[in-house]
C-alpha cells in the first residue's frame, strides 16, 4: 500500500526517538520536521526539510500524519492546526497540559473526523497487552484491587538542568504518575475518585518528592500507589520492563493485582492461585509464569497508528482518552493539596459529545 507521508513537530528527546524509529520504514514517508532548532535538526537530517515553524511544516510539507513530540503547552494549539487541516495525529503524553485545552483538542478533533492517537507508548507492550487479556478474561476472578510501587532517586543533575522540576507541576506525580494512571486505567478500568498525600521533606523543593494515592476504580475495585523520585529502589515500571536504555533492568514487579480467586504480579507476569480454584487462606498457593514476548512499543505504537490511518484499527488511544487520564493524574495532585476526596464523573461529562455523560 501507498506509504504515509508523516512530519514531526519537536526533535527534543522524544522526538528523536520517534525519528529513529520512522527511519528505513516503508510504510512511513517522513516529509518534514519543525523545530525551534532547525539549524541544528537540519544538520542532523540531511535531505529532509525541516521547518522552524509547524504551521510551515504543514502548509508546505502537506503530511498526511504528524507526531507531536513538542513541548505539553503547545500540543493544543498544534493539535488544533493540524485537525483544521485534516491531519491525523499521534500526540505525545500528557494529551495537553491541562484540562480546559484537552476539551478544547478534543472537540476539533471530534469536528474535523481526523483519526488520533495519545502516545501512552505503554499501552503497546506485549506484556501489558496479555496482563489486559489476563485480568479480561478473569484468570484472577473480579479485581478486588491493586497495589503499586514507583520509587527511584533521580540525580541532583536532573534539577540542576531543568530547574523548573523543582518547582510547581515538576514533581513525580505529574511527571511519572501519569504513564501508571493511565496504566491503571487501561489494565482495570475507568478511576472514578481520588485521596492522596504529598511530601515535600527529602529534597525540600517546592514540588512534591514523595506521593501516596487511594485510587477508586468504576469496578468498586480500590488501589494504592506509592511514588517517589527520592528513594532508591529496584520497583519502577522502566525498571521492571527494561524498556529505555537509561534505566537500569532490574525484572522486578512493581505491581500487585489482586483478585477473588487469585494474584498476579507485574511485569513479571507471575500467577498465584489455588488448586481447584480454591478460596481458602488454609490452603497452599502456587505460582506460574504467564508468557508474554518482548516487543519495541514505540515501533508497535507506529504500527498502530498506521493501521488506524488506513481504517484498519480502532485508536488504542484517542485524544478524549488521553484526556481522562490527564483529568486523573491532576486530580491527584490537587487531593494531596487539598486532603479532600476529588470525584471525576463530572470532570469527565465535559470531554463527551453533547448529551452523553459519563
Amino acid at each position: 500500500m501507498k506509504s504515509i507521508a508523516i512530519g514531526v513537530i519537536g526533535a527534543g528527546l522524544i522526538g528523536r526517538k520517534h525519528l529513529a524509529k520512522l527511519a528505513g520504514r516503508a510504510d512511513y514517508d517522513l516529509v518534514g520536521i519543525a523545530d525551534v532548532n532547525a539549524d541544528r535538526v537540519a544538520a542532523d537530517h540531511p535531505g529532509i526539510p525541516v521547518f522552524a515553524d509547524c504551521q510551515k511544516l504543514l502548509d508546505e510539507a502537506r503530511p498526511e500524519a504528524v507526531i507531536i513530540a513538542s513541548p505539553n503547552q503547545l500540543h493544543a494549539e498544534q493539535g488544533i492546526a493540524c485537525a483544521r487541516r485534516g491531519v491525523h495525529i499521534l500526540i505525545e503524553k500528557p494529551v495537553t497540559d491541562t484540562v480546559e485545552t484537552a476539551a478544547s483538542l478534543t472537540a476539533e478533533v471530534r469536528k474535523a473526523g481526523i483519526q488520533s492517537l495519545v502516545g501512552h507508548h505503554r499501552r503497546h507492550h506485549q506484556q501489558v497487552r496479555t496482563l489486559k487479556a489476563a485480568l479480561g478474561e478473569k484468570r484472577i476472578g473480579d479485581v478486588v484491587g491493586v497495589s503499586a510501587i514507583w520509587a527511584t532517586h533521580k540525580p541532583a543533575a536532573y534539577f540542576e538542568t531543568a530547574p523548573w522540576r523543582a518547582q510547581a507541576g515538576g514533581g513525580p506525580i505529574l511527571i511519572n504518575l501519569i504513564h501508571e494512571i493511565d496504566f491503571l486505567r487501561f489494565t482495570i478500568g475507568e478511576i472514578v475518585a481520588v485521596q492522596a498525600a504529598a511530601s515535600n521533606r527529602q529534597r525540600g523543593f517546592a514540588v512534591e518528592d514523595t506521593a501516596a494515592a487511594l485510587i477508586e476504580f468504576d469496578s468498586g475495585a480500590l488501589g494504592t500507589f506509592f511514588i517517589s523520585d527520592s528513594a532508591v529502589s529496584p520497583w519502577t515500571s522502566e525498571q521492571g520492563l527494561g524498556e529505555a536504555p537509561e534505566f537500569p533492568f532490574s525484572g522486578e514487579s512493581n505491581y500487585r493485582f489482586l483478585g477473588r480467586s487469585g494474584s498476579i504480579e507485574f511485569p513479571a507476569l507471575v500467577q498465584w492461585t489455588q488448586a481447584g480454584g480454591a478460596q481458602d487462606w488454609n490452603k497452599p498457593i502456587e505460582a506460574r509464569r504467564i508468557h508474554a514476548a518482548s516487543i519495541d512499543p514505540y515501533v508497535a505504537q507506529l504500527d498502530h497508528f498506521r493501521d488506524i490511518i488506513r481504517g484498519q484499527a480502532q485508536s488504542l488511544q484517542p485524544v478524549e482518552d488521553g484526556a481522562r487520564s490527564l483529568i486523573a493524574t491532576l486530580a491527584v495532585a490537587e487531593a494531596a493539596a487539598s486532603g479532600q476526596r476529588v470525584d471525576l464523573r463530572h470532570r469527565y461529562d465535559a470531554l463527551a459529545p453533547t448529551g452523553e455523560a459519563f
